[in-house]
């Protein structure tokens, strides 16, 4: 992928990349790792911090003198268990530069310049306007999960449907894959409001509080579907539960109903020349008649209690 540059004094600067041979800073530049090791101006630490978070798939923003250096890892909604998509940022106060070797930060910008709100000509604000973008719509989505766990919920009291119990810990991952995702850009926009580099203006560094706020409000929106997967999670297991009781249940009272007979069969099986009862002619009829009132009579009792 060949480096992709917008000059964001042009208006509407991210609709498309610049196409003049030497832009004009503030720049927002697209690159890949390969393209980055030979970016010029770009200090040895700077390299070097960038070099170690590459590798980590987590949110991350650290603060140098004149620059700051961070990692997006982006889970992807469809699947918030699988791996995120990465890239990593530079930005000083004439270059924000994401170094990504696939389409994540170019999509993600495309995104900005639809919505409108990059307003102002800085890295900063680019910076801010993206990370704004990431968790703009999340609510809505977090609204579409709580339907379908609330779905789950109504098949599994109706008994319209089998639940299995990967549904039900595939929204807790999901829940606890997105909190942890949401706590992490809250702490980076938390470090970049605080501005203790001073690489850009207190209006600016201010904004980025917002975006704190609002990863917040998300992480706690998530901590409340993980726990709303928990009660799903201990409402399947009770209903297993039950169904095994209920099996148990059937196969007791099918075991003490036959009791009469399996009485019967080892009395009269036992090998005696002489038993009680075994030359009268009419045992067989008697044992036959005294055990279906027996039956008849826990049938009814079964009944009575509501077990049948």
């Amino acid at each position: 992928m060949m480096a992709i540059v917008y000059e964001l004094n042009q208006p509407h600067p991210l609709d498309a990349p610049s196409t003049r041979p030497e832009p004009k800073p503030p720049l927002v530049k697209v690159i890949t790792s390969h393209e980055f090791d030979a970016l010029p101006n770009i200090s040895q630490e700077g390299r070097n911090g960038l070099a170690a978070l590459e590798p980590a798939e987590m949110n991350f923003v650290e603060l140098y003198p004149a620059f700051i250096i961070g990692s997006f890892a982006v889970p992807d909604k469809a699947d918030p268990t699988a791996d995120p998509d990465r890239m990593s940022f530079y930005l000083d106060a004439d270059r924000l530069v994401f170094i990504d070797d696939g389409t994540v930060a170019t999509d993600i910008l495309q995104k900005v310049a639809a919505s409108g709100i990059l307003t102002k000509a800085t890295t900063s604000h680019c910076l801010y306007a993206l990370m704004k973008t990431l968790i703009a719509d999340d609510f809505t989505w977090f609204s579409l999960m709580e339907e379908g766990m609330e779905k789950v919920e109504e098949a599994m009291l109706d008994h319209t449907e089998n639940v299995s119990s990967q549904t039900i810990m595939g929204y807790r991952r999901a829940a606890m894959r997105m909190g942890s995702y949401y706590q992490q850009i809250a702490v980076m926009a938390d470090l970049i409001a605080d501005n203790e580099n001073k690489v850009m203006s207190r209006e600016e560094a201010r904004a980025f509080s917002h975006v704190a706020a609002h990863a917040n409000h998300l992480a706690d929106r998530a901590e409340v579907l993980r726990e709303y997967s928990l009660q799903l999670r201990e409402l399947h297991q009770t209903q297993i539960d039950l169904k095994q009781n209920s099996t148990m249940q059937i196969l007791t009272i099918a075991t003490v109903m036959f009791a009469p007979l399996t009485l019967v069969t080892g009395w009269f099986g036992m090998n005696l020349t002489v038993l009680p009862g075994l030359d009268w002619p009419y045992m067989s009829i008697t044992i036959i008649v005294l055990a279906a009132l027996m039956i008849t009579a826990m049938i009814l009792f079964f009944k009575r209690k509501n077990w049948l």
